[in-house]
């Protein structure tokens, strides 16, 4: 019996994973008659079901990854994510700058009563140690200044960036599909070339040679070996991905194509106008701004001052680098666009000439294979200036 596959459900006790949600799905089964494959299995989202609709989650829970979906994704089902926010909630909802300070107060005296009601020298000199030490590090939390908000932010960022790196993991595993395309016909176009060279050795003396075939054999085989990596890659980059957003590893979900490339986003970007976004959106500045006004010390407020303006002189770097970025792209696209147009034309040409008896069978697929690169790099260089786009919108989110 082979059931649709299915995002990880989030670890019980540090151990269960689908297997949970299996054996209750089983029972359910047992229970209802409901036949198998006929209810999909469920994972465990870290947001409470009312929090979305019941299109949102059927959406989210199906077997289909979409490039769009990837932020949400992330949310629900990310294993980081959902240890990171539980922990958060335990440890520090709620909390203010002075509760963790009184927490920190507490333990050095649990360490200072625990040295004065100890039966032995060494307990004694332990716990009054622990407990100086416990005294500078009242000092350091003072100093730091951090607080249930500024630790949300922390979590938020991380969050996001890796709804980022999920994005580029997507994106890295289109451009790779494109280039084992352009490979694999490349690898069409070596092994005619190779029985080619060996006819020409057998039947036509003197116009090829034994090194000749053996060259043509060694670029067969580094085709090959190329090919084989760019497969190994993808599948590498296809795991990375999936795992990250919840499903098993051995999981296969569907992986729709990337979304089509847009160039009036190019026209709507300004980095003098978007850095005011740029500064009220980072999760840092936030963060960092927030220590600033918890800060009641004068050395972490020199400290604390000095972080917001650093990061607003790196959200401007930021920015700006990740629009020129952009610009680069582009005319790297640009080009790409050319260079295809040209291989496009080079092999009608080739295939008229053909068709008239004045070309060969060889250069016209000479012809396609140089047509194929040409759309291969194009469309590595569209997802490379797509990738750029997504980079400046980020910054501008509040992630660099």
């Amino acid at each position: 019996m082979k059931e649709t596959e299915r995002k990880l459900d989030r670890k019980t006790s540090g151990k269960c994973l689908r297997g949970c949600a299996a054996a209750g799905l089983g029972l359910l089964m047992g229970l209802t008659g409901i036949f198998p494959g006929s209810l999909p299995m469920v994972a465990w989202a870290r947001s409470p079901e009312y929090t979305r609709t019941a299109e949102e989650w059927a959406r989210l829970r199906d077997n289909v990854l979409e490039y769009e979906e990837i932020e949400d994704l992330i949310e629900e089902y990310n294993v980081t994510v959902q240890e990171s926010y539980e922990n958060w909630q335990k440890a520090d909802s709620g909390k203010a700058l002075e509760d963790y300070v009184s927490e920190a107060e507490q333990a050095v005296n649990d360490q200072y009563d625990q040295a004065a009601n100890s039966e032995d020298d060494l307990t004694m000199i332990t716990a009054e140690y622990q407990a100086r030490m416990g005294e500078l590090q009242i000092q350091s939390t003072i100093d730091a200044a951090e607080d249930s908000t500024t630790k949300r932010w922390e979590l938020e960022k991380t969050e996001k960036a890796l709804a980022a790196q999920a994005q580029s993991l997507m994106n890295t595993y289109y451009q790779l599909q494109s280039q084992l395309t352009s490979a694999q016909k490349s690898r069409q176009l070596a092994a005619e070339t190779l029985e080619l060279t060996r006819r020409q050795q057998t039947t036509a003396v003197g116009m090829t040679t034994y090194a000749d075939v053996l060259s043509a054999q060694q670029n067969l085989q580094t085709l090959d070996g190329q090919i084989l990596t760019l497969q190994n890659q993808i599948e590498s980059t296809r795991r990375s991905l999936i795992v990250m957003m919840g499903w098993a590893q051995d999981a296969q979900p569907e992986i729709r194509p990337m979304p089509a490339l847009d160039l009036n986003r190019i026209a709507a970007m300004d980095p003098a106008v978007d850095l005011a976004a740029a500064y009220e959106n980072d999760y840092t500045l936030k963060a960092d701004q927030r220590k600033l006004e918890n800060s009641v010390t004068a050395s972490g407020q020199t400290v604390h001052a000095s972080a917001v303006e650093n990061d607003r002189q790196q959200i401007a770097v930021a920015l700006n680098s990740a629009y020129q970025s952009v610009l680069q792209e582009k005319a790297a696209y640009d080009q790409a666009v050319l260079n295809r147009d040209v291989a496009a034309r080079s092999l009608s040409s080739a295939q008229a000439k053909q068709r008239v008896g004045i070309g060969t069978a060889m250069e016209t697929l000479q012809a396609e294979t140089n047509l194929v690169s040409a759309q291969s790099d194009l469309e590595v260089k569209e997802l490379q200036l797509f990738a750029a786009m997504e980079k400046y919108d980020w910054v501008k989110r509040g992630v660099r």
